[in-house]
């Protein structure tokens, strides 16, 4: 099953995100959007894991997540992987307390690795994902223009998600959550 771990983002986020997707659509970016209700911000993309992985990443889950009290963040701003010139990913980057995301994703990160849980290892860099570029544009004049309201929330939760993909976009299924600080 392909899965990934993520930090769960409240409704007011996702609303914001739709905000920030409308923009982007009346600027005319052409992009496969991620829909807003599914919107996460993923800690480690782990591929597929056989089944009798999930209590053992449920342990190294709840073992990090005790060690980290809420993250307070907020959406920043606009950007775009690999650059605005020649975007595949547009994205809204978050401000906050990023130091307590990033080790929370390193912690999370270096226990799978103890047990040989295989996880995508590009390095982790704090966004949430809007949508994926369809065709050559260059969006370096708009990456500024589009307003983002720079709206604060607390990360409180972290989940292992089942994602199967199907022609009409991926369907998340909650495999375990975690609650932040609670030892």
């Amino acid at each position: 099953m392909r899965t990934f771990i993520s930090l769960e983002l409240p409704i007011e986020i996702k609303t914001g995100i739709r905000e920030i997707q409308d923009q982007l659509r009346k600027a005319g970016v052409q992009a496969r959007w991620v829909k807003p209700e599914l919107s996460h911000l993923t800690l480690a993309f782990l591929g597929s894991i056989t089944p009798d992985k999930i209590e053992t990443i449920g342990k190294i889950l709840k073992e990090t997540a005790s060690q980290i009290t809420l993250i307070r963040l907020k959406l920043s701003k606009i950007g775009c992987f690999p650059n605005p010139a020649r975007p595949r990913i547009i994205f809204v980057s978050l401000e906050g307390e990023l130091d307590k995301l990033n080790l929370l994703a390193t912690k999370i990160r270096k226990e799978l690795k103890k047990v040989n849980i295989y996880f995508d290892e590009k390095p982790f860099l704090s966004h949430i994902t809007l949508g994926r570029i369809k065709r050559k544009q260059n969006l370096s004049h708009l990456i500024e223009e589009i307003q983002v309201k720079k709206v604060e929330f607390v990360a409180n939760q972290v989940t292992l998600t089942q994602s199967t993909l199907t022609t009409s976009g991926p369907i998340y299924k909650e495999l375990k959550s975690i609650l932040l600080g609670i030892k």
